[in-house]
């Protein structure tokens, strides 16, 4: 099923012919190579030194924790609707306890389960159009390593598990961390190929359900080389056989990070055109988000290895003879969440990601300030806006861009 947001928007396939110069379509279709290797590490471009302070705001009053289950325990019960009893020749009434999604605000089919699954997927260059991130309802967007100007992307799975998923690549701390507010899967091979005996390793980090390219796990990898041959950029995950074959479990959701409204607006809000997003770079649009007003979506644009800004796309697996559909990253809410980045070391960054900090958010066309804040790792994150109350975003998916603090966003504003 593919979200009918993004059915608005034209199919690019024809752009496949170029893809799939020199690969193999039979190694997709079939997912029939071997498991993968650890994978090298990431190409270096320049060092990048990230020296800033702090930043001291006051936090809101903490979110309640997620309590994970056991696998294996009953899934979440879903509420009865309510139905209008009155007489038998009444109309029926709109549900009150309509199943909705804390994840997208979307309707939920009844008996659905909560059972988030995240995954770490590459966003360098070469590893583009990445497989199932338009059937993510969270993607988060993180700078990388000190040695370039990239990022890596942790996408949350809840409403729909895609087929399969990918590229997938190493983890690392703040991406874990991120992960602990969840509760659910952590997909990803494992640690970073350069961490020393000092770096946050997956065994302590408190994720617990996780899997990694080892053990029974590295049945459900395998190669897929439809878009580059580099064997860094091959490695995917059948996430949906590998959920229904280990994980029968959910965890508590949460309704302290936002919540969902349709035709939401903001009295203080400001109309915009784009918001360009450096991450790490000196380059105010790295990234840029272009307000499309005929179908209410952001449309995700972001620079290749050459420094040339071009569409962003994502392969949605479908049943036709392809196997996938190649379509435009289409994003319904914005949150560009600052935070404290510094050097961990001479290979990588540390991300903070308890206290509190600035947000910006974009939304139905409209730009609005705000404030984050995480308690401890054991609780979610909550957005508010300015005026103290929690975020209201328009049903659909969400991207949040982790941006360093000492960076600005460049927003064009209408008018």
């Amino acid at each position: 099923m593919i979200a009918a947001a993004r059915k608005l928007l034209p199919p690019l396939c024809a752009a496949l012919a170029l893809l799939l110069s020199g690969c193999s379509v039979v190694d997709t279709l079939l997912d029939s190579t071997a498991a993968p290797e650890a994978t090298p590490a990431d190409a270096s471009i320049v060092v990048v030194t990230d020296t800033i302070e702090a930043e001291e705001t006051a936090a809101p009053e903490a979110a309640s924790p997620e309590e994970a289950q056991e696998p294996g325990q009953n899934p979440e019960q879903t509420p009865e609707a309510a139905a209008s009893e009155e007489s038998e020749d009444a109309e029926e009434a709109v549900p009150e306890n309509e199943l909705l999604s804390t994840t997208t605000g979307r309707p939920l089919p009844e008996g659905s389960v909560y059972r988030p699954v995240l995954v770490v997927v590459d966003n360098a260059a070469q590893a583009r159009p990445q497989t199932a991130l338009l059937l993510a309802d969270i993607v988060y967007e993180f700078p990388l390593d000190r040695t370039d100007h990239g990022t890596r992307y942790l996408a949350v799975f809840s409403d729909e598990l895609p087929e399969r998923v990918g590229p997938v690549r190493t983890s690392r701390a703040y991406l874990a961390e991120t992960a602990l507010e969840w509760g659910g899967l952590y997909v990803s091979l494992g640690d970073p190929e350069l961490a020393d005996a000092k770096y946050p390793l997956l065994a302590q980090s408190g994720v617990r359900f996780r899997a990694e390219n080892s053990d029974g796990a590295a049945n459900f990898f395998y190669r897929d080389k439809t878009i580059s041959s580099l064997e860094e950029y091959t490695s995917f995950f059948k996430l949906r056989d590998y959920v229904e074959a280990n994980y029968n479990f959910s965890v508590a959701s949460s309704t302290s990070r936002f919540t969902f409204e349709e035709g939401v607006t903001y009295d203080k809000g400001k109309t915009f055109v784009s918001v360009g997003v450096p991450f790490t770079s000196s380059d105010p649009e790295r990234v840029v988000f272009t307000y499309d007003a005929g179908n209410n979506l952001l449309l995700r644009s972001d620079k290749n290895s050459k420094n040339v800004l071009g569409q962003s796309t994502s392969l949605t697996p479908t049943d036709n003879v392809l196997g996938y559909e190649n379509e435009p990253v289409a994003v319904q809410n914005l949150i560009v969440q600052y935070v404290h980045v510094s050097s961990y070391d001479k290979n990588y960054r540390s991300v903070s990601l308890i206290g509190s900090g600035d947000c910006m958010y974009f939304v139905n066309g409209r730009a609005v300030s705000g404030k984050w804040s995480r308690p401890s790792l054991g609780e979610p994150t909550t957005y508010k806006l300015y005026d103290g109350t929690l975020l209201r975003l328009e049903p659909g998916s969400t991207w949040i861009m982790m941006m360093p603090n000492k960076n600005e966003i460049k927003i064009r504003y209408a008018g």
